[in-house]
């Protein structure tokens, strides 16, 4: 990234090559990323912004080209994401100028099905980080962390009808595990990520709130053939590891302590040995240890997250102890 004083880098107009392939690599502006605070962000960043309320209880501030947004989670504010509009700058941005040079430096992008409405896909999937290219100029229009779609599967459009899903997933709700583990033999096609991914995409869509009774079954039915769900998208390779403790998270199909314990199970490297930004550099050669880093950060924010509800005081500690190293996280 360009190097200046104070915030004037994030709001120079036309910002050179360095900073938008750094953004990319890193999903960070300076540090500044979509798990910073406000005043995280403050520090980061300098207080040359614009800020608003675009919703109930959600924050937007916008630093010429960078965009933070917030929604408000008890006393304080939780990220939600940070985007680069890059159709500001006053020369455009090419998107193959773009991915020449991440290819260069060894981050390849990987693009993905189109949008429908005129903007080409691209994804760091490591990183997190989305780029929407306008189809007719290959111009850059936004790169945002982070992304709502990824590579694969989960970022191709499906072959099923949304009703055919759900309509599997009623079913299947209704069977033993047995049973569904029969009729997944007889049904998996080929190509099977996709196939589980597009069932699991149905059943998250039809999960009822906690007490609430949908189609004759309580939530914890739902609950289990959601676990199975994940667990064969994870054995399908469409998740790894850290994705499907997260949606268990987010999706509480969990109890908040054996939830918790899945996420500090899931971090695959300790608290000693975790790369952080002062350690470790953005490289080919460092790439494992930098997302072993970004597991343990998505993982222990997840924890964090049901930290209120949790009972045993070591998963409390343990997490809090992981929390405390996020802002050096990668």
């Amino acid at each position: 990234m360009p190097e200046a004083e104070g915030p004037s880098t994030v709001r120079r107009v036309s910002p050179g090559m360095a900073f938008f392939t750094d953004f990319v690599v890193t999903g960070a502006v300076r540090g500044a990323d979509a798990t910073s605070t406000p005043a995280e962000v403050t520090g980061l960043l300098g207080d040359a912004f614009v800020e608003s309320l675009t919703g109930p209880g959600q924050l937007l501030r916008c630093y010429d080209l960078v965009e933070v947004a917030w929604e408000q989670e008890g006393n304080g504010w939780r990220g939600l994401y940070v985007t680069v509009q890059a159709h500001r700058v006053d020369v455009p941005l090419s998107v193959d100028a773009l991915a020449a040079d991440l290819e260069r430096v060894g981050f390849p992008l990987v693009e993905v099905a189109p949008d429908g409405v005129g903007c080409r896909r691209f994804v760091r999937a490591d990183s997190r980080v989305a780029v929407l290219a306008d189809e007719e100029s290959g111009q850059v229009v936004a790169m945002m962390v982070p992304a709502w779609f990824a590579p694969g599967p989960r970022g191709e459009p499906s072959p099923w009808s949304r009703e055919a899903g759900r309509d599997r997933v009623r079913h299947l709700v209704g069977l033993g595990a047995p049973e569904r583990d029969a009729w997944a033999r007889r049904r998996q096609p080929d190509e099977a990520a996709r196939w589980w991914w597009f069932l699991w995409v149905a059943c998250r869509q039809l999960l009822p709130d906690e007490g609430e009774r949908r189609f004759g079954h309580d939530r914890s039915v739902w609950e289990e053939l959601a676990l199975w769900l994940l667990g064969a998208c994870e054995a399908a390779g469409v998740l790894d590891r850290t994705d499907a403790v997260c949606e268990i998270v987010r999706y509480g199909l969990l109890e908040p302590d054996t939830a918790v314990r899945a996420c500090l199970d899931a971090i695959p490297v300790s608290r000693a040995d975790v790369a952080t930004r002062e350690s470790t550099p953005y490289a080919q050669e460092t790439l494992a240890a930098v997302n072993a880093s970004r597991a343990a950060k998505r993982l222990s924010l997840a924890a964090g997250e049901l930290l209120p509800r949790v009972r045993d005081r070591a998963l409390r500690a343990e997490v809090e102890a992981w929390l405390e190293l996020r802002t050096r996280l990668m």
